[in-house]
């Protein structure tokens, strides 16, 4: 019979080095998620007041002036959130410099991460927390975009 020894369960050899970056990560992450929803309750007051009126007959023109001004308040939405992280990175002294913060979360927020930056010693790997935060943000809103262009477009059934 074998007995259990502690010593060679897979997770005792474990490094933890993320948990601290996991840690740090949830203020910014936090941050984005607040400021995108408030973002999202901008676009639900927008079409209450202004796509809700031309959901009826022959406006077109109208209906596409809606759809282009939520699409610009989700990128608005979209760049604080590209700020936020921003200036978590300049404040904590991650990157000393705030436009290289700011190309650096850029990159990092739209997971393209060419930015040619790095983070120090033991924070290689921040910048993903910032892309899957990203990743959510994005398809949080286009779930809300594309239910305001099926409520839209609807109504030519």
């Amino acid at each position: 019979m074998d007995v259990f020894n502690p010593a060679d369960h897979p997770l005792i050899g474990l490094d933890f080095k993320y948990s601290k970056q996991i840690l740090a990560a949830l203020l910014p992450m936090a941050l984005t998620v607040i400021f995108h929803s408030l973002g999202i309750a901008t676009v639900h007051r927008f079409f209450r007041h202004f796509g809700r009126p031309v959901m009826r007959g022959p406006h077109h023109w109208a209906r596409t002036a809606v759809i282009t001004c939520v699409v610009g308040i989700l990128l608005v939405s979209h760049f604080v959130g590209v700020v936020v992280w921003a200036a978590f990175y300049y404040l904590s002294g991650l990157i000393n410099d705030l436009s290289h913060a700011m190309f650096y979360s850029i990159n990092s927020y739209t997971t393209l991460g060419t930015s040619g930056i790095t983070l120090g010693l033991g924070w290689l790997g921040f910048g993903n927390f910032e892309s899957m935060t990203a990743m959510l943000m994005f398809g949080w809103s286009t779930a809300v975009l594309a239910d305001i262009i099926n409520k839209l477009h609807n109504i030519d059934d």
